[in-house]
C-alpha cells in the first residue's frame, strides 16, 4: 500500500484479498466501522478480481499505527535476524544496524506517507535486504564499502514513485535493493 496505485490488470491473489479483509476487520474492532459498512467491504472484497479494486475498498482505512509515530526507526540485530513486513509504518527515515546478522526491509505492503524513505544501512559481516514495489527511484551513490557489495536489483522508475535513498556502509556483507521474488506454481517454499 504505497503511495502509487498498481496497474488495473494486475488480478488479485487470495492472500491479497484476505490481508484487504484483515485491514477491514481490523477497523470494524476499533469502532471505525459498523456491522453494516463490515458487510458491504467484505462482500466488495471477496468479489474484487483485481488489485486496484481491493485498494479502493480499503483507502480510507489505514491500519492504526502499532507503537510509536516517530519520523525515525531505528533496528538493531546483533547475531539475529530483524524483519519489517506486512501493512507497516514506514517512517521518514529507517536506519537499520546490522552486527553478524540480517535485516530485511519489505515496503511492498507497508503504509508509506512519504515521498522519499532515507535508510541508513550499517552493515558489518550481515546483509540488509530492501524489497520494494515496481516503479520506485533507487539512490544508493553515497554507501561506502570494504570487501563488501551492493547492488541495485530494481527495476527503472516510474514518474511519481516514491524514491529510496540508501547511505550507510557495508563491512564484509551486503546491501541489497530488489523487488519481490516472482512465485512459480511449481516451488512450494515460496518467498517475498
Amino acid at each position: 500500500m504505497s503511495l502509487e496505485q498498481p496497474p488495473p490488470g494486475h488480478r488479485a491473489s487470495d492472500n491479497d484479498r484476505e490481508r484487504a479483509a484483515l485491514v477491514v476487520q481490523e477497523a470494524h474492532g476499533d469502532g471505525r466501522l459498523d456491522f453494516e459498512e463490515l458487510d458491504e467491504r467484505l462482500t466488495q472484497i471477496y468479489s474484487a478480481k483485481t488489485q486496484l479494486e481491493l485498494r479502493t475498498a480499503t483507502a480510507d482505512l489505514v491500519p492504526v499505527a502499532h507503537g510509536g509515530s516517530s519520523a525515525e526507526l531505528t533496528i538493531r540485530a546483533k547475531h539475529s535476524a530483524q524483519r519489517r513486513e506486512g501493512p507497516w509504518h514506514v517512517p521518514e527515515r529507517v536506519i537499520a544496524v546490522a552486527e553478524h546478522s540480517s535485516v530485511r526491509l519489505d515496503f511492498t505492503d507497508a503504509v508509506v506517507r512519504w515521498p522519499e524513505i532515507h535508510v541508513d544501512a550499517q552493515a558489518k559481516h550481515s546483509s540488509v535486504v530492501m524489497i520494494v514495489p515496481e516503479g520506485w527511484s533507487i539512490n544508493m551513490d553515497e554507501v561506502d564499502m570494504v570487501h563488501s557489495q551492493a547492488k541495485n536489483k530494481a527495476g527503472t522508475p516510474r514518474a511519481g514513485g516514491v524514491r529510496l535513498r540508501v547511505t550507510g556502509q557495508a563491512r564484509h556483507g551486503s546491501i541489497v535493493v530488489r523487488h519481490p521474488r516472482k512465485r512459480h506454481w511449481w516451488w512450494p517454499w515460496y518467498r517475498k
